[in-house]
């Protein structure tokens, strides 16, 4: 399931300082760019399910 998430939302989730780089990184990629968790993924030379983590963990710190 995508979370729908406003322009002044994701703004606010991409300026947090808690986010690692990683997590900042499959934020852009995932929500900025729209890609799907299998292309960032394959991406960022990582498995879907930490892929799942680092947006659950993003959603958790902001």
């Amino acid at each position: 399931m995508k979370y729908k998430y406003s322009v002044s939302q994701l703004e606010a989730m991409s300026a947090s300082p808690w986010l690692t780089d990683r997590e900042r990184r499959v934020f852009s990629l995932y929500y900025q760019r729209g890609w799907a968790i299998e292309d960032v993924a394959a991406e960022l030379d990582v498995s879907r399910g930490t892929v799942n983590n680092d947006l659950r963990s993003i959603r958790g710190k902001v």
